[in-house]
């Protein structure tokens, strides 16, 4: 950032001038260090940069974070200043926010509050999860190390959740598609050709005669009311997301839709297993891992498994003694596999390798999610265009067969 600053020097002499700073506070800091009394100072403002701040908009993708974390470790591990490296960051990302961020960042390493303290106030980007590990980092003087690790583990779950939406991508292009031709029928197709419909002397189909009337009542204004009721419909969903009662009542249904119930659970299982594996690993009790898990997981019915298990260790039972009690949302393999490591001591291990055995088979199943929906969906294709070809080409097929026996 440009300011612009006007001072007076210790022997009454009034200076005007810009420098750059990360901040307004930056900025004074700089003043007040040459031996300036500050009488204003205020931001230069780019004439031709416009910041538009959307709510929906708004946020730092993930791929910044990653690179940035990446970049961080990297420049820590080459013995440069944690200040020093995040003023270079400050320039290097392409996201406003992210790069607000980092200049808020650097200010607080400026004023010695610890790496873990200035993450934790911008919990939006960097979770409980993620400011837990850099602490450990800093209880082991391991900083970049940490920083490195997290990188890692912030890519292997961008890349997973890149696959889980990938498979969700042909089904709802296909759903999209449909609802475009239903449309593009009503509006443009079957207004031009119900008069000659109509026309026909013969008694109409039953199809016909409910295309005809659905084309006319979208025409009049039902087209309103269609984009009501999916307005109602999502206003409900985020509703029930964000009621707890309705969440728990939600999720649980979610579980247990067929094949795609399965396909949630083990995607859940995963990110369980992983972020419990890599706090625990990171020297954190076990208490403390399960409560940050709880709060990192999106599904309500895991998050109250979680609860109820950190509840149990911390009356000394064992977190396999309550998992055990959930077979239908972790599996027998997990309970045994948690198990094991509790015998053992080895608990970050074998969640290890239950992350690594789930997530090939989450990502199997998202390679094979298309497969398994296609012929759903080219069923529902066949029955709208089989609707269609009653209700409108076989009457026109009557009506040209008329017209030729007329001749």
């Amino acid at each position: 950032m440009q300011f612009s600053y006007k001072a007076k020097t210790v022997q009454g002499e009034t200076k005007n001038g810009t420098l750059e700073a990360l901040s307004r506070r930056a900025a004074l800091g700089i003043l007040q260090k040459q031996g300036f009394y500050v009488i204003s100072l205020r931001e230069i403002k780019n004439p031709l940069q416009i910041n538009i701040s959307l709510p929906f908009f708004s946020g730092v993708p993930q791929k910044e974070k990653i690179a940035f974390v990446r970049q961080f470790a990297v420049m820590l591990k080459s013995d440069i200043p944690p200040l020093q490296a995040l003023k270079a960051l400050v320039h290097q990302s392409k996201n406003r926010q992210m790069r607000e961020i980092i200049a808020k960042m650097a200010e607080g390493i400026e004023t010695g509050s610890p790496l873990s303290q200035v993450c934790s106030m911008h919990p939006k980007v960097f979770n409980n999860f993620f400011v837990s590990i850099v602490k450990s980092g800093e209880a082991a003087g391991k900083v970049s190390s940490s920083l490195s690790y997290l990188a890692d583990h912030l890519e292997k779950d961008y890349n997973f959740n890149r696959k889980v939406l990938g498979a969700l991508i042909y089904p709802i292009f296909v759903i999209v598609v449909l609802i475009g031709a239903f449309f593009l029928v009503t509006f443009f197709i079957i207004p031009k050709i119900s008069e000659i419909l109509q026309s026909f002397s013969g008694k109409l189909p039953f199809t016909t005669t409910v295309i005809i009337g659905l084309s006319h009542f979208v025409q009049k204004g039902g087209w309103a009311i269609i984009v009501f009721g999916f307005v109602a419909l999502l206003i409900l969903y985020f509703f029930f997301r964000k009621n707890p009662k309705t969440k728990m009542f939600y999720d649980k249904i979610l579980l247990r839709v067929p094949i795609f119930g399965s396909f949630v659970m083990k995607i859940n299982l995963v990110r369980l297993a992983e972020n419990l594996s890599v706090l625990i690993s990171s020297g954190l009790p076990i208490t403390q891992a399960l409560a940050i898990t709880e709060d990192i997981m999106t599904n309500a019915v895991y998050k109250d498994i979680i609860k109820k298990a950190q509840e149990k260790v911390s009356q000394g039972e064992k977190i396999s003694s309550l998992t055990q009690e959930y077979p239908q949302f972790i599996s027998s393999f997990v309970t045994q596999m948690i198990a094991t490591g509790e015998e053992t001591g080895r608990l970050e291990e074998t969640l290890k390798t239950v992350v690594d055995f789930y997530r090939e088979e989450t990502e199997r199943t998202a390679a094979n999610l298309t497969t398994l929906i296609e012929p759903v969906l080219i069923l529902i294709m066949g029955i709208g265009i089989g609707f269609l070809a009653v209700g409108i080409f076989i009457p026109l097929f009557q009506i040209g067969l008329q017209g030729m026996g007329g001749m």
